[in-house]
């Protein structure tokens, strides 16, 4: 019996098995009846990726994952892909400078770029809503994306003090991850306050600073966003935090604190009260807080419904057991992680392996139980 002896589904059952890109191509070009089954998997595809040390070229799902050495002109892979809305593009053999504009203008659909800085050479990319790259500090994004441009944005070696125009730039973002420098040059910085306009789109704000500093002053950089729901924050510091107890934000529902340093309890409860309606709250590391602290955290934050303490060596059993009898007493649920012997098995692990591009602006599902480095690079709404 021949392949085309068989009906629709179950061919599609067997070409629903091959993954491979090259396999795919000539798979769909066999008939017309073959690229109309085939048709559907490469129609699903959304994002382009980039991958080292495989063998081949393969979709998986809705992600075509393609070898750093890949040449991408080789496969037409814009028209093989025709609904592609993320691509990365992490060297020029896999585009020539030329191309990526054309690609990116014929294609108003692809609204994110993955790239690097060299990208300042393309010109104007015109569609493009997210955006992540290794800025180096000096990289002209005016050259690149008109004002009011970017949604969401993920950059490296980005100073503190250049931040300013960049906001004033880019007023709409609804998400900002920066792994920001105090000072161009040193390890030890200058303390740098942010002083510009307000983030009053911004929903979801991730910051690393990567110099030790006296005075940590990324949570005064969250005063400036009102509108702000989650945040992740690893910052170097000396133990003195810049804190403004006056403003509170009454939005924020999800807060996570990686400090490297120590980081007192003192700190930590200013820092908490500015968060009225916090409802997920991830402290991990440094920070100097331990069994005594417990009962005046949850009174601090009574929205309080998931407190996840691994990293925190002071914090045990005891306060496992007071916040179960807390919550029978309140008629309250608040849900406890800390770090102990043999952690359950449903709980939600910690450092799981950076998913590049993930989909849904949810930042409990996505980036709650990660480290800063294995945040995703972008969030698909």
């Amino acid at each position: 019996m021949s392949l085309n002896d068989l009906p629709d589904n179950c061919l599609w059952k067997i070409l629903e098995n091959f993954h491979g890109i090259k396999q795919l191509i000539r798979l769909y070009k066999v008939c017309s009846r073959w690229s109309d089954l085939i048709a559907p998997k490469l129609n699903q595809v959304k994002y382009l990726q980039v991958m080292k040390y495989k063998k081949r070229d393969y979709v998986d799902k809705n992600i075509s994952w393609m070898k750093y050495e890949t040449d991408w002109r080789n496969y037409n892979l814009i028209e093989l892909f025709p609904n592609l809305k993320i691509i990365e593009v992490l060297s020029y053999s896999h585009f020539r400078v030329v191309d990526l504009p054309r690609i990116l203008k014929n294609n108003p659909q692809i609204k994110g770029v993955i790239g690097n800085k060299e990208l300042s050479r393309v010109g104007y990319l015109e569609n493009i809503e997210m955006f992540a790259a290794r800025f180096r500090i000096k990289f002209n994004y005016k050259k690149v994306f008109r004002p009011n441009q970017l949604k969401q944005v993920r950059c490296y070696y980005f100073l503190m003090d250049d931040l300013p125009s960049f906001i004033e730039y880019f007023p709409n973002l609804k998400r900002l991850n920066l792994q920001l420098y105090n000072y161009e040059g040193y390890y030890y910085g200058k303390d740098v306050f942010y002083n510009g306009p307000n983030l009053s789109s911004l929903k979801i704000l991730e910051l690393r600073t990567n110099d030790l500093v006296e005075k940590c002053t990324v949570f005064h950089f969250m005063d400036f966003c009102p509108s702000l729901e989650s945040a992740f924050i690893h910052c170097w510091t000396l133990n003195v935090c810049v804190i403004d107890e006056s403003i509170k934000n009454y939005n924020l529902r999800d807060l996570v604190i990686e400090p490297s340093g120590r980081f007192s309890w003192p700190s930590l409860r200013r820092l908490l009260s500015k968060f009225p309606n916090l409802h997920h709250l991830g402290i991990r590391f440094m920070i100097e807080i331990d069994d005594n602290n417990l009962e005046e955290l949850i009174k601090l934050l009574p929205e309080l419904k998931i407190l996840d303490l691994r990293g925190c060596k002071k914090v045990t059993h005891k306060s496992a057991d007071f916040l179960s009898k807390y919550c029978v007493k309140e008629k309250k649920s608040i849900r406890i992680y800390y770090d102990c012997e043999n952690e359950p098995a449903e709980w939600p692990k910690l450092h799981t392996p950076r998913e590049s591009i993930v989909f849904g602006f949810d930042f409990m599902k996505h980036c709650f139980y990660k480290s800063f480095s294995t945040l995703p690079i972008l969030i698909d709404e």
